[in-house]
């Protein structure tokens, strides 16, 4: 007998019972098939210290977790539904969503108030976590500037461009972030409380830190008791209404700074792409009497257009005049000349609709004031809308759908549930068949190509669909590609340039060709049969076409260095020629840092190795945003470049990123 095998009877006992049950033919039935397929969950008594008994029980039970017992916990009011998120209601949550068919409608709703308090606290913990984050980065940050450090040569100085490359998000975004995290933890305990109980969620509590960050401190605790009781039971924007109101009645004057200061540093023009693939152009923070004045002028031409017989929605017809406007053209050049002001029984309503609805008169004062005030209005004078026809009305679905969609939303605008409309929303579209503007045959005036244009051979020359890049801004199709080249061909600042793609989707070669080259897409040409399949290569006509084009181009195709590098386009000197820097950001068409998508053309090119000890060639240079630029040279930041493209980033945090050359 082993020495070290002490007896246990116990377990001898149990071994010699199960022996005789087997015997017996009195085996123990198999298990349910939830106690197989069902992931344990484990609970320790201080975990379940405030669970309802009810709830323990369903637990417990013999319909246990996995059963039909747990479902009726997460009814409205049940034990589950008003559990804190903790350990407990995530396992609870994990495991009543392993068969949703199980739930009652009711039990359902429970389930996703649950997920999203769960949400809540874990916004609560990268907000704590964000903001311990940034007191460090502050804390090195005033240590090196009582050192007498110089501006942008501090350490610390940098933590939104840091967070920002971690979290692949915009600098923007992370500094609202950082801000927001260490009010929230610094001056808005109970807004804090309030996301650790899981009732308030990212979105509001960033809402509360925007509109309380110029008030006093008294004044913040005030407001964050008022807002933090009311953020569980409001939509983002009524709190946001409110939040607004209460600073103003707080502190006007703190209220009139924040607004200006904003104005002052963050007006600009701002072009972005919609997720639809379209674009959007917008005059951010600007006054509000200029923002309701050029809306009023943009709906008062809408009209005159409307009774000048142009057809097209409201919409429709107010987007042609913004683009009009915006581009110098004379909107009325899209009419006959305006006739003189229709008889009131022939002006059309807000809708479309004739005046002749209203109910007829003899008495020629009476039909005069029913015609629609709008229509009836001298032409030069500003005309409101009504609030149906879906242009930015308070109530409208479609307003609160589409406002505050941009990304970079100023803490006055907040983004809306949804992005697409309903089949229920009213977007005034009174008239269905319309065009939308953009494809009403207008001119399209010559545009110079200040971003870089990418576009495939075979889409511009017609014998493929490859989409096109219209730089940051998004795809074009076959037809908006064609459009858009051949306008940007005609403005004297664009020149062209080609660059070789391989099959791995980089670039491998490049050129460019001097002077201009004017373009149009030629018409199909009805003799010329299309090949079977795009595959086949392009029409014989196309391809004659395409060839004929680039010979006149006279480009120089010059090899990006990949991989390895032959030194054979160094140059000895600081700045990078034309040709050299060409390369470069074909080779990178974006910022070469961690989730920048900041475009080449515009970025600045760094030496990776600091010239004179680095070379000034394809495998020492790389294109970084200004913002990246600057943060590369401050203490704790280093970038190498193992191989031409190939770019290793180690941040302040220790933590490494590899970002590589981009693919078209």
């Amino acid at each position: 007998m082993d020495e070290h095998k002490l007896p246990d009877p116990e377990w001898d006992a149990y071994v010699a019972w199960r022996e005789r049950e087997i015997a017996a033919g009195r085996d123990e039935k198999p298990p349910e098939p939830w106690e197989i397929e069902c992931p344990a969950v484990s609970l320790s008594l201080g975990d379940a210290t405030d669970i309802d008994p009810a709830m323990l029980a369903a637990i417990c039970g013999p319909e246990g977790l996995g059963g039909d017992g747990l479902g009726p916990q997460f009814g409205q009011d049940a034990a589950a539904d008003v559990l804190r998120p903790n350990p407990v209601l995530a396992a609870l949550t994990e495991q009543v969503c392993t068969d949703l068919s199980r739930l009652t409608d009711n039990q359902l709703i429970g389930a996703l108030h649950a997920a999203r308090r769960l949400e809540n606290r874990a916004h609560y913990q990268q907000t704590r976590i964000i903001a311990e984050f940034a007191r460090r980065r502050l804390e090195e940050f005033e240590t090196a500037k009582a050192r007498g450090v110089r501006v942008r040569c501090r350490a610390g100085e940098f933590p939104g461009v840091e967070l920002a490359s971690e979290l692949l998000i915009s600098g923007l975004e992370a500094g609202r972030w950082i801000d927001s995290a260490t009010a929230l933890t610094t001056r808005l305990p109970r807004t804090l409380r309030g996301m650790a109980a899981g009732l308030i969620d990212a979105e509001r509590g960033a809402i509360i830190a925007a509109y309380t960050g110029s008030l006093s401190a008294d004044d913040a605790a005030k407001a964050d008791e008022i807002l933090a009781a009311a953020a569980p039971e409001v939509r983002a924007e009524t709190l946001a209404r409110r939040a607004a109101a209460l600073e103003m009645k707080l502190d006007p004057e703190a209220a009139k700074t924040r607004k200006e200061k904003t104005k002052r540093v963050a007006q600009r023009v701002q072009v972005q792409l919609e997720r639809s693939g379209n674009a959007s152009v917008a005059g951010r923070e600007l006054d509000i009497a200029d923002a309701l004045a050029s809306k009023a002028n943009i709906h008062t031409i809408a009209l005159r257009l409307r009774r000048g017989g142009l057809a097209g929605s409201l919409d429709h017809l107010r987007t042609s005049v913004f683009n009009d406007l915006l581009q110098s053209r004379n909107p009325f050049d899209r009419i006959a000349p305006i006739p003189e002001a229709p008889a009131a029984d022939d002006v059309p309503d807000e809708e479309n609709g004739p005046a002749g609805d209203h109910a007829p008169t003899d008495d020629p004062t009476s039909e005069a004031e029913q015609a629609p005030a709008d229509d009836s209005a001298p032409p030069d004078i500003p005309i409101p809308e009504s609030p149906s026809d879906g242009w930015d009305s308070p109530d409208d679905p479609a307003a609160d759908e589409f406002e505050g969609a941009d990304g970079d939303t100023a803490i006055d605008i907040w983004p809306r549930s949804g992005e697409n409309p309903g089949p229920d929303e009213d977007f005034g579209d009174d008239d269905e068949s319309a065009a939308p503007s953009g494809t009403d045959g207008a001119a399209r005036a010559p545009t110079p190509a200040i971003i870089n244009l990418l576009v495939h051979a075979g889409t511009l020359f017609g014998w493929d669909t490859t989409p096109s890049q219209a730089g940051g801004w998004g795809l074009l199709n076959p037809a908006e590609t064609r459009d858009l080249v051949g306008a940007a061909s005609m403005h004297p600042q664009t020149r062209w340039c080609m660059t070789v793609i391989g099959p791995d989707g980089t670039a491998i070669a490049h050129g460019c060709s001097p002077g201009r080259h004017p373009w149009s897409p030629a018409p199909p040409d009805p003799k010329e049969s299309p090949p079977q399949s795009l595959r086949d290569g392009p029409y014989a006509g196309k391809a004659e076409q395409f060839f004929d084009f680039v010979r006149a181009l006279n480009l120089t195709v010059e090899p990006i260095a990949k991989g390895t590098c032959d030194h054979r386009h160094a140059e000895d000197h600081y700045t990078p020629s034309r040709k050299l820097q060409h390369l470069v950001r074909a080779r990178s068409g974006t910022c070469t840092a961690p989730g920048c998508q900041a475009q080449a053309v515009h970025a600045d090119l760094d030496h990776t190795t600091p010239y004179p000890e680095g070379s000034t060639d394809e495998c020492n240079l790389g294109p970084k945003c200004r913002t990246h630029h600057r943060a590369k040279q401050t203490p704790g930041w280093k970038v190498e470049q193992p191989e031409p493209g190939v770019f290793r980033w180690t941040l302040p945090s220790g933590r490494g990123h590899t970002t590589r050359p981009g693919t078209y």
